[in-house]
């Protein structure tokens, strides 16, 4: 009979010990109970809305709040701000009035490869206001400094500031240079930034956010590390000679992890944290990827729950709330993909959609097919170009519900898709505005930060469209017509309403307005049509 007690005994404490075991294991790593999935909302009467030529809009059934739109200062700031009419080329960006009104600006830290002959085109080196003896020296970058004032003179004071690094400053990588050393076939690629330098560049991170805050900047964030998974290294040219296109820093899964550690230990609960709210962001995948790409290994090594994760990143998934992506190499089935692999594992955290142009190379642009008949290039300024790109944000709001979206470099030279505006650096009154410019102010002009996205369908098929209520109780819809047809849905106005449309013939301009009722809204072909019920 006492062994039998003993053996009960036995049992029940170590019932009692595996349960404290579990439930230390689930505080302290996050190991049982796998993170609560939470369940993307869905709208029958929006599902069902196919051929009928009406707008169901679903207001029982929301998705994200929106922060804004913004775009990169990279690498015309520098420039732009020394021209007489710098505020004019502003204006196209951050005036709510008469441009479109973006409300996120995103400041290059240069990393101080200004005459670097390496690098192949001049504007792309930049000054770091890190200086080699360790000081600082924030009088540097002053022309990309006085576009930044600028923007914010436009907008106002609730312009978000997010500051991102392509490289870490020179003084602190491996060769001193902005790019990794050329690396023979076959050989591993490293990271430019050593370990030994890892506390030194939070340092930075962090002097320079808590600078630009004293200078009255709203700083949202602080982003170190910029599409890690490709080498970012200069090639070979075969004569003893080498060459690169730009700034970069390449990053292995477990670097980035160690690197956000020192990152995290030096902003959380700091007082530009606390007080201002800044934060460092998760790394700017260089693609939007399902379950099998390089971007869901580095989600899931920085922020995976799995056993072969949980130990090591534990201060990383209190921290991060947001994951970044640029929405290169997708296309809709892609997309809708890494919605899935985001759902299932990581439905938590909110999708920044932080960087995206047209590259020539990518086939899911919209546009591939145009950009290969160019045999000598194009800056893409037509329609279609702008239909395109505003398609992918439709995707992008409506598939990934990004809370954020970004272009690249807002102003460009040369011919390449990649801008908004286009500049002539011999002639600053020459500027061209894209009609991506303008699709893109289809969003940004109505779409106010804390605006939240609402089921919504055309019922109308070639006609894609999302609609948002603003916090003042208006509400936007976007559709998009890449048809060649004219095409027209009704649309039941909650108040009276003002039609925007950008097309080959207009660049957002207000083209039609009506009282509240019932409204056949007509989306010309190839266009972007806004319209706001208030």
């Amino acid at each position: 009979m006492k062994s039998k007690g003993i053996k009960i005994f036995i049992a029940v404490l170590a019932v009692i010990l595996a349960v404290a075991i579990a439930v230390g294991a689930y505080i302290m790593f996050g190991i049982v109970g796998i993170e609560t999935k939470k369940t993307v909302p869905q709208s029958e009467a929006v599902n069902a809305n196919t051929d009928t030529g009406v707008t169901v809009i679903d207001e029982t059934v929301t998705y994200q709040v929106m922060e804004g739109f913004g775009a990169s200062a990279c690498w015309w700031s520098q420039d732009v701000g020394l021209w007489e009419n710098s505020e004019d080329i502003l204006s196209y960006l951050y005036d709510s009035e008469n441009g479109i009104g973006l409300n996120i600006y995103r400041y290059n830290l240069g990393a101080g490869s200004k005459g670097d002959s390496h690098i192949l085109t001049e504007n792309r080196k930049t000054e770091c206001f890190l200086q080699s003896d360790g000081t600082y020296d924030f009088t540097v970058d002053a022309a990309a400094q006085k576009c930044l004032a600028e923007a914010k003179s436009l907008y106002g004071d609730d312009l978000k500031v997010s500051l991102f690094v392509n490289s870490p400053p020179v003084s602190l990588t491996v060769n001193g240079l902005a790019y990794g050393s050329p690396v023979a076939e076959g050989e591993e690629v490293t990271s430019n930034l050593d370990s030994s330098n890892y506390e030194a560049f939070a340092d930075y991170c962090y002097n320079v956010a808590e600078y630009f805050v004293g200078e009255g900047y709203n700083v949202t964030d602080v982003s170190p590390i910029n599409e890690p998974q490709y080498s970012w290294t200069a090639w070979d040219n075969g004569d003893g000679t080498f060459s690169v296109n730009q700034e970069g820093c390449h990053y292995s899964e477990y670097d980035a992890l160690d690197l956000y550690k020192v990152m995290i230990e030096k902003f959380s609960g700091s007082e530009l944290e606390e007080e201002s709210g800044v934060k460092i962001s998760l790394f700017e995948s260089g693609e939007v990827g399902d379950e099998y790409s390089t971007t869901a290994a580095y989600i899931n090594r920085l922020l995976g729950r799995d056993k072969e994760y949980v130990f090591s990143n534990k201060e990383l998934r209190n921290y991060f709330d947001t994951i970044c992506v640029h929405s290169y190499w997708a296309n809709t089935e892609t997309k809708q993909n890494a919605a899935s692999f985001l759902s299932d594992n990581y439905s938590s955290y909110s999708i920044a959609s932080t960087e995206y142009c047209q590259m020539t190379s990518d086939e899911s642009t919209g546009v591939f097919d145009l950009l290969s008949e160019e045999e000598n290039g194009t800056n893409g300024l037509t329609i279609e170009y702008g239909v395109a790109m505003a398609n992918v944000i439709i995707d992008d709001l409506t598939i990934l519900n990004t809370t954020q979206w970004n272009w690249w470099t807002a102003c460009s030279y040369g011919v390449y898709t990649d801008g908004l505006i286009y500049l002539n650096s011999d002639d600053h009154s020459d500027i061209q505005t894209s009609k991506r410019l303008w699709c893109l102010g289809n969003f940004s002009k109505f779409i106010d930060e804390g605006a939240v996205r609402l089921a919504c369908s055309s019922g109308v098929d070639g006609l894609s469209s999302c609609c948002f209520v603003n916090k003042d109780n208006s509400e936007v819809v976007v559709y998009v017509n890449d048809t060649d047809s004219d095409l027209t849905t009704a649309l039941d106005c909650v108040d009276d309403y003002s039609v925007y449309t950008t097309s080959a013939d207009y660049d957002l301009e207000m083209t039609a307005s009506g009282e509240q009722g019932t409204a056949q809204i007509t989306v010309p072909a190839m266009s972007v049509v806004t319209v706001v019920m208030k």
